[in-house]
């Protein structure tokens, strides 16, 4: 009994600041502006920080230079749940002005914001790596392939008269400096400057390493915190479980983490990296789709409702993920 609640001991220090931050919000102390501040240093400030310093800790040049063929395991399962999205949404045939918002929720998951302290908070700053190179992959298709299809409904929104601002909606370009911006995001710089400094061979200054780590110090708790905000702000009595949401709930935390299941076992790939990709597929919905939905005019009432429905159930299944890995059975 004393070795499951100590290999539990990570999933209940995240539930205990989950429940911090619900109970908070029930106090008052929290209310949704926190969450948006939180989800915005933690993006901006401390994942970069973190990092920087987790990284050069914890990894070598050598390290770094095996992580090459990481990059296949992600894109191919990504592109293989990506492709059962499409087919999903014309099987269960959802109307044509959400399946873009469809698509994007079944196959990408909130894997910096949520993911990166839960992987570390469950398997070490060795799971670092693995987690940044899964979340590459997911912002380059996210931002090409994902973006464009959640574009298409914008002008079917519009066509509607369902967009909020009516008007009319952008197509954007596949290729193009906005993707590379959008790519291009504060967590992906930190890491590269990580990988830079380490190739390299650049030590920190000691009082900016110790900043850095303070700061990089903050994303779990921010993290945690923003999951117990969220569930408290969500009105679940309002939210209808309609047949979409619940393939959505299907994708986010069984088929996505099952492709990679199935992927691995014909990829030879090392454990704790098959254990990292798997935590990282079964992710909530990623909050950045709400932010695509309203630039692309896309229905951004849907994205939030998978977006707060996956949320809420993160607090069950990233727990029973880890037992289910812990022990073997995954």
């Amino acid at each position: 009994m004393g070795e499951i609640f100590e290999s539990l001991s990570g999933v209940f220090s995240c539930m205990l600041m989950i429940a911090i931050g619900f109970f908070l919000t029930h106090r008052k102390w929290f209310e949704q502006s926190s969450a948006k501040l939180f989800s915005k240093v933690a993006m901006g400030l401390t994942i970069p920080l973190y990092m920087i310093t987790s990284m050069m800790k914890s990894y070598t040049k050598e390290d770094l230079l095996q992580l090459g063929v990481v990059v296949v395991v992600p894109f191919v399962t990504m592109l293989i749940t990506f492709t059962l999205g499409v087919i999903s949404s014309y099987l269960f045939r959802i109307p044509d002005y959400r399946r873009g918002a469809f698509r994007n929720m079944f196959f990408v998951a909130n894997t910096a914001f949520i993911g990166f302290p839960v992987n570390v908070a469950l398997f070490g700053d060795k799971a670092l790596p693995y987690a940044v190179m899964y979340y590459l992959v997911q912002s380059l298709l996210f931002w090409t392939i994902g973006a464009y299809n959640m574009s298409l409904d914008g002008p079917k929104m519009v066509a509607a008269g369902l967009a909020e601002d009516g008007g009319s909606a952008e197509m954007p370009r596949i290729l193009s400096m906005r993707t590379v911006k959008n790519v291009l995001t504060p967590p992906l710089i930190g890491a590269i400057i990580a990988i830079i400094f380490i190739i390299f061979d650049i030590k920190l200054p000691t009082f900016i390493k110790g900043s850095f780590s303070s700061l990089g110090g903050m994303t779990t708790p921010l993290a945690m915190l923003f999951i117990g905000i969220s569930i408290y702000l969500v009105n679940l009595r309002s939210i209808r479980l309609t047949y979409d949401i619940v393939i959505l709930i299907l994708a986010r935390f069984i088929i996505a983490p099952a492709v990679i299941v199935l992927v691995t076992s014909f990829i030879d790939v090392p454990d704790l990296m098959r254990k990292v990709f798997i935590i990282e597929a079964a992710m909530p919905v990623m909050t950045q789709c709400s932010i695509a939905a309203r630039a692309y005019k896309a229905d951004y009432g849907y994205v939030s409702i998978g977006t707060a429905v996956t949320t809420v159930m993160a607090i069950i299944t990233i727990p029973t993920f880890f037992l289910l890995l812990h022990y073997g059975v995954l």
